[in-house]
């Protein structure tokens, strides 16, 4: 077995598979497939399956533990190819001291003495902070946010501690009512943070490609940006995520459904990709498996945002608008937006009293008073012409969202809401644009 790094003290817990793998001095799709065989790493509980930690105590234990059964002729770690070549290397002493192994065809890599270490503290808010965010609630994130600054406070130089508040960030604005300037400046901010105390931190790099692509919207650097993040890591189940979820606004379907594949193979448990993979197979033209799949994680997950979201747009495009308002309601309430809790029950009124017209009138009435009043959209003052048949005014508000940056604009291309305007060149202009700055960021 490889060498255990012995400058890392015995109680001291490992807090991601980069750290696992240093200490084992190999890499960390080996020790990933070590954990088929034992390796005593632990999860937290309802968070997302790559983030792990272990206690150095208890790789020890597991590493005497294999070459006992090794020197006993046992089946033992790691596999016959990584067996040691050096005769007269025998089992560790009982005393718990580091084997010598030479490892074939490569030499035995170094243990990352010099890489920064978190003291326990803060890697236990972080790792609390963690589980908080992947609740993906309202609340979840704000006790997340709050959990990611105290482990900073804890150790400054906490780089993954910086790449967890960004991400955190990004999920405010989608998952509560952050507005996206805020939201997005922040977790840029951090993810520079984070790059400045480790520049190959995939999660931070792929924050900076996020921000880059659906904020700045400068297309070709966003794009470059997350293939370089799932090259840092490979493993990393929110690069390959972002990277489909990107793939698909620029309407590459089977792009992102291959990356949302890879994501989904890091993480199965992912509700949040599962949504994803749904809507791009239903955009695919897969419309009954997408559909399908959106109601089940509904069902099974009442409270989970992205699927009631997602069936409400694609309802008012294609289905039925009472099934639209139901899920526009359950959205909104998830999200904890009560502007929009109003606006939905106005809209089932208005359906009750003049079928999917009437709801469309009735929300297009509240937009524009939203707009009056600063808080408006142009961009859904332009969907909502769309889906009434008025092409001109629908065609003006989406220059004015575009020239004002606004952050929905991104989704033009795969809008289903704006199908009938496909045959118009000034629409197809539009599209275009999308995949350069706005003029008010330009």
């Amino acid at each position: 077995m490889a060498s255990a790094n012995s400058n890392v003290r015995r109680g001291e817990r490992l807090k991601s598979w980069k750290e696992i793998a240093a200490f084992f001095g190999t890499d960390e799709r080996t020790v990933r497939r070590w954990e088929g065989r034992g390796l005593p790493v632990q999860r937290i509980p309802g968070g997302a399956r790559a983030t792990v930690y272990a206690e150095v105590a208890e790789l020890q234990r597991w590493m005497r533990g294999r070459d006992i059964e090794a020197s006993a002729g046992q089946s033992a770690l790691p596999p016959k190819r990584h067996r040691r070549t050096m005769a007269g290397v025998a089992a560790l002493t009982l005393a718990g001291a580091a084997a010598i192994v030479l490892w074939p065809g490569r030499p035995p890599m170094p243990p990352a003495a010099s890489a920064h270490r978190a003291p326990a503290r803060a890697v236990d808010l972080y790792l609390q902070a963690t589980y908080d965010r992947e609740r993906r609630t309202p609340a979840g994130l704000e006790q997340a946010r709050d959990l990611f600054g105290r482990a900073i406070a804890e150790d400054p130089a906490y780089a993954e501690a910086y790449a967890g508040l960004a991400k955190t960030y990004l999920l405010l604005r989608e998952y509560s009512v952050m507005p996206d300037a805020d939201a997005y400046a922040r977790a840029g901010e951090a993810a520079e943070r984070a790059l400045s105390l480790d520049p190959k931190l995939a999660d931070a790099e792929a924050v900076r490609a996020f921000v880059t692509f659906f904020w700045t919207r400068d297309w070709a650097r966003g794009l470059a940006g997350f293939e370089r993040a799932t090259q840092l890591d490979p493993m990393s189940a929110d690069a390959w995520h972002w990277y489909g979820t990107a793939l698909f606004h620029a309407g590459r379907f089977d792009a992102a459904m291959r990356a949302l594949g890879e994501a989904q193979e890091r993480e199965p448990a992912s509700r949040s990709i599962v949504a994803d993979k749904a809507l791009v197979a239903y955009h695919a033209g897969r419309r009954a498996e997408g559909v399908a799949e959106l109601r089940r994680l509904a069902a099974s997950e009442p409270e989970f945002y992205s699927p009631h979201y997602y069936l409400s747009q694609i309802e008012f495009a294609d289905g039925d608008p009472s099934i639209a308002m139901q899920e526009t309601q359950a959205a909104a309430r998830i999200r904890g937006d009560p502007e929009a809790i109003v606006a939905a029950g106005r809209a089932e009124q208005a359906f009750r009293l003049g079928g999917r017209v009437a709801v469309l009138r009735a929300m297009l009435a509240g937009e524009e008073a939203r707009r009056r009043a600063g808080k408006g959209s142009d961009y859904q003052l332009a969907a909502l012409h769309a889906l009434l048949g008025e092409k001109e005014p629908a065609l003006r508000f989406l220059a004015a969202s575009d020239a004002a940056g606004e952050s929905l604009y991104v989704a033009v291309r795969v809008d289903l809401r704006f199908r009938g305007l496909g045959s118009d060149a000034r629409f197809r202009q539009l599209q275009a644009d999308v995949e350069r700055p706005p003029p008010s960021r330009a």
